[in-house]
Order: C-alpha cells, then sequence, then structure tokens
C-alpha cells in the first residue's frame, strides 16, 4: 500500500514539474516576437528523500520521490553586457551626427529651390545686363531685385538653419523653444528610464533568482539599460541580485530603488542669469545647459561635459561652436559670405571717383551726391554687423527713383578738390571705366582687401567651399554611422543566435514535456485505480 502512494506522489509532482515545463514553453513561443525577450529553459532534478538506504532495495525504492522544478534558465551571452552597450552609445551618437550634417545638407538643395548658387549667378547675370544698359530703368531694377533675391535667399538659409538649432536645442532664452528641443525631450526620456530602473531594482531584489519572475524582470531591466545606453554613457555596475548602479562621472545617479540625482535643462540666458548672481564663470556655449540635481536638492551646474557620446551627447556636439562642421560653423561661413559681400559691393558703390546717373530738371547727368547714403546691401534690423540672417537691400535704392543712384560710372583719375573735378577728366584714359565692370569682375577677380575674410577667393569658390565641406561631412558621418550600425547589427545577430526562440527546438520540448505529462497521468490514474481495488477488498 505505501509504495502505490509513494507512486501516486511521485506521478502527482511529475504532472506539476511537467505542465511547469510546457508553460515555459509556451511562454517562450508566445513571447518570440518580444523584443529584448531571452528564452528559457525549465532545469530538473531528481527528488529525493533524506532517508537510510544501505543495500536494501525497497529501500533505494522508497528514497527516489520523483522530479522536482529546479530552475528556470535564462539565456543569455556575454555581448548583453557593458561593451554591447558602449558600442550602442558609438552607434545612437553617430547616428544623431548623420542627421545632423544631413540635415544642414538639405538646406543647401539648389534642385529643391534652396541653396545660393542660382541666386548668386541671377545677380551677376544682372550685372552683365546693367552693363549693356546702364541707364535703362528696367536694367537697374532688375538688378536690383537680383540682389534682393539674392539677399532673401541668404536669409531664409540662415532662419533654416536657426531652426535646425533650435529643434536641436532651443533659441537659448525661450523656455517654450527649449521644451520644444530634442535636448529636452531626450533629457526627460533618460529621467523617465532613470525611474524604470530604480522600479526594476526594487523587483529584482525582492525576486527570486532563477525563476520565471527574475528573468522577465532581467529581460526589462536589460531593456532599460540599452536605451538609456543610447541617451548617454554611464557606468553600470550589476549586482549580485541583477539590480543595478548607474554613475556618471562619478555621481551616483541610480542605486537600488533609489534615483540619487535627475538632470534638468536650462536655456542659456536664464543660465546666465544664474551665473551673473552666483559669480559663477559660464563658459557655456551651447543655446541650453544641463544640469544635474541630487536627491538632496543640491546642483551640480552645467554637466553639458559628461554628455560627450550617446544621443544626447551628439545633440549637444551639432549644435554646439567647435571644430567640424556642425550648424554654427555653417552659419559662420554665411554670415562671414555676407558680410564679404556687401563689403566689396559696398566699397564699389561708394568708392571715390564712383558716380551715378542723375536726371536734373530733365537733364541726365552725372552725380556723386551723398553716394555715402547709397550702399546697396545693410541691414535688416539696424545692427552694425551684417550677417546672412540680417543683410537685405538699402530701402533707398528701392525708394522711389532710387534706383538713378546705382554707381555705374567711375574715374581713377577724379579729384574731389578740384575747382571742377570732372572738366579734366579724360573719359577714354586707362583706369577710367565701367563701375559695373568693377562689380562684374569680382566674380573672378578677388585682389580686394574686403575679400581677406574669405581668404581671398572668387564668392562662388568660398560658398562652393562651404556645400563641399557640408556634403564631405555628411559622407564622413554617413561611412561612420553605417560602419557602426554593423558592428551592432552583428552583435545583435550573435545575441539572437544564443537567446531568441527557436520554434523547432520548442516544439520538441513541447512534444517531450506533453508525451512525459501523459505517461505520468497514466501512472497517476493506474496507482489511483490500484488503490481503488485495494481499498474495495478490504486490504
Amino acid at each position: 500500500m505505501a509504495g502505490l502512494f509513494s507512486s501516486l506522489n511521485m506521478s502527482s509532482s511529475a504532472l506539476k514539474v511537467h505542465q511547469a515545463g510546457i508553460s515555459i514553453v509556451s511562454n517562450n513561443i508566445s513571447n518570440m516576437n518580444t523584443e529584448g525577450y531571452h528564452k528559457q529553459k525549465l532545469n530538473l532534478g531528481t527528488l529525493t528523500l533524506d532517508l537510510p538506504i544501505g543495500n536494501n532495495v525497497m529501500n533505494q525504492v522508497k528514497t527516489s520521490a520523483g522530479v522536482e522544478a529546479i530552475s528556470v534558465t535564462r539565456y543569455t551571452t556575454t555581448f548583453i553586457g557593458s561593451y554591447y552597450r558602449d558600442q550602442l552609445t558609438d552607434q545612437a551618437y553617430l547616428e544623431q551626427q548623420k542627421k545632423a550634417v544631413t540635415d544642414l545638407a538639405e538646406m543647401f538643395d539648389e534642385l529643391g529651390g534652396r541653396g545660393l548658387d542660382s541666386a548668386l549667378e541671377g545677380f551677376y547675370e544682372a550685372l552683365d545686363n546693367l552693363n549693356q544698359y546702364p541707364s535703362d530703368m528696367s536694367a537697374r531694377i532688375n538688378f536690383l531685385e537680383a540682389a534682393e533675391t539674392l539677399t532673401s535667399s541668404m536669409n531664409s538659409i540662415s532662419n533654416n538653419l536657426n531652426n535646425i538649432k533650435n529643434l536641436s536645442v532651443g533659441d537659448g532664452s525661450s523656455p517654450e523653444s527649449l521644451q520644444q528641443s530634442e535636448l529636452y525631450t531626450s533629457v526627460q526620456s533618460l529621467n523617465d528610464y532613470l525611474q524604470q530602473l530604480a522600479n526594476i531594482n526594487k523587483q529584482l531584489s525582492n525576486s527570486q533568482t532563477g525563476t520565471l519572475e527574475n528573468n522577465n524582470l532581467l529581460d526589462r531591466r536589460d531593456l532599460i539599460l540599452n536605451e538609456i545606453s543610447k541617451l548617454a554613457e554611464f557606468k553600470t555596475t550589476i549586482h549580485d541580485d541583477g539590480s543595478v548602479t548607474l554613475t556618471l562621472g562619478g555621481t551616483k545617479i541610480v542605486s537600488g530603488n533609489k534615483v540619487l540625482a535627475t538632470f534638468d535643462v536650462q536655456t542659456a540666458t536664464k543660465y546666465d542669469e544664474y551665473c551673473q548672481q552666483n559669480g559663477i564663470d559660464n563658459n557655456n556655449e551651447c543655446n541650453a545647459v544641463i544640469r544635474l540635481v541630487k536627491e538632496s536638492g543640491s546642483v551640480i551646474e552645467n554637466v553639458n561635459n559628461r554628455f560627450d557620446t550617446g544621443k544626447i551627447g551628439g545633440i549637444i556636439s551639432s549644435a554646439t561652436p567647435g571644430d567640424g562642421v556642425n550648424v554654427n560653423s555653417v552659419l559662420d561661413n554665411l554670415d562671414t559670405l555676407a558680410q564679404t559681400i556687401a563689403d566689396v559691393f559696398n566699397e564699389l558703390q561708394t568708392r571715390d571717383g564712383a558716380f551715378y546717373i542723375d536726371n536734373v530738371d530733365g537733364n541726365v547727368q552725372l552725380s556723386n551726391e551723398d553716394l555715402d547714403q547709397y550702399v546697396i546691401f545693410t541691414t535688416s534690423d539696424g545692427s552694425a554687423e551684417i550677417t546672412a540672417g540680417n543683410i537685405s537691400i538699402n530701402s533707398l535704392l528701392t525708394e522711389g527713383d532710387g534706383y538713378n543712384k546705382i554707381a555705374a560710372a567711375y574715374f581713377e583719375d577724379y579729384d574731389p578738390t578740384a575747382p571742377d573735378p570732372l572738366a579734366n577728366i579724360d573719359l577714354n584714359a586707362v583706369g577710367n571705366a565701367n563701375n559695373i565692370i568693377a562689380m562684374i569682375n569680382t566674380k573672378t577677380d578677388n585682389t580686394s582687401a574686403a575679400f581677406d575674410a574669405i581668404g581671398n577667393i572668387p564668392l562662388s569658390d568660398y560658398y562652393s567651399g562651404i556645400i563641399s565641406k557640408v556634403n564631405a561631412a555628411v559622407t564622413s558621418a554617413t561611412n561612420a554611422a553605417d560602419a557602426q550600425d554593423a558592428v551592432v547589427q552583428s552583435l545583435d545577430n550573435k545575441t539572437a543566435e544564443q537567446t531568441s526562440v527557436d520554434l523547432n527546438e520548442e516544439l520538441t520540448d513541447l512534444v517531450k514535456f506533453q508525451t512525459a505529462y501523459s505517461a505520468s497521468a497514466r501512472v497517476f490514474t493506474t496507482c489511483n485505480t490500484l488503490l481503488d481495488t485495494l481499498v474495495n477488498l478490504g486490504l
């Protein structure tokens, strides 16, 4: 009778164990498309009773108690670790760099109606036309319209580049602009992940290792760590219970179930005010400043330099002045080009010996009266410094008959101190030429000191150099990002080989557990029937 009870208990426990095995297989199959899921396996062991055995066969039989579920193994790999997360961090940084320079390149898409090539070409074509018909009103107006098209194109590109910068880090002063920026949303996402990690740490510390619950928590932990790694590089310490401590630049950020520090973002203007009030030397050159706020309430000001990689590092790098091609360097180059264009043509327009054709009482004559007021290029905002964003046409030239004030004539031997400066000028002498010719020659002649700022090269060549640098940066960033993508993909593939769910393997395990379950059920039924018979017989 005792033997039947023992067999009944063994088959009963076997039913539970093999049912658990079927559940594990079912869980694997259910999560075969779940991101970050690692396949699991039920580990079985022989259940024995602590009884003296000796050489008695019956005693040996009695010590056998059947099967037990020892643990649930979570398939993992050495690639799920700091090395893999480092690669994710680099990948996110390079992808952000690629995106930044690609966005820059799109601002100079000539086929898409952007860029300056066509505007510069149209400007010089209008000068050629004006040279042929220097006294023609329509030729003068056409030239001013071409000049306005050029300045409008520069304004538009500058505005678009600033928009790119604002979308990355805000405009530097407006809280609304900052909150809509990619940097702000990325930092907020980072804070959210830090809290999620602390919550997972708490659950891991309360769970038993080698269980289904614990393994699922480890999957979620790794996913969160991967997402954090895409944003920034942290030092990660994984403890025996699976919980994680995160450190940034020597400061603990997450430890156990607590977030010890979070991050906030300030506009550069607000941070400048704070620095002035607190006597802090502010070397920040970005529109936004990240601060580290500790749980205690203390603040580490301006930790931008701690984010030198990952997506956040890529955002800061692409919007901060420095070496390489980014939105700031391109804006600086465009501002230099705008200032040079203004300097070159304003100098020719207002130089000594330059004259415009005036109409006085129906008589056409040369004049240079108040010529200094009729510079061609000025600023739209009244500032002294000309940039790509504010360069515009002098409104005096576009109002009324202002178009007549374009200095079409130039006399090299003009002497303003002579009693009659124009009386003795030989119009055919060497050096006396049409002033428009001098303007046209700026397309290839770069000897004027006004060209010093752009390295004494023609305007179109300088602009082409900007485009070449941007395109080269796109190629370089794309190659670097693609190469890093290949590294991460290779690691993903190797990880998938070891941790992803294999349907064939799961079906094999399912058949194995189903067969064992059925056999155990048959043993249980048989034992139960025998017991009923013995009871009925009164034995």
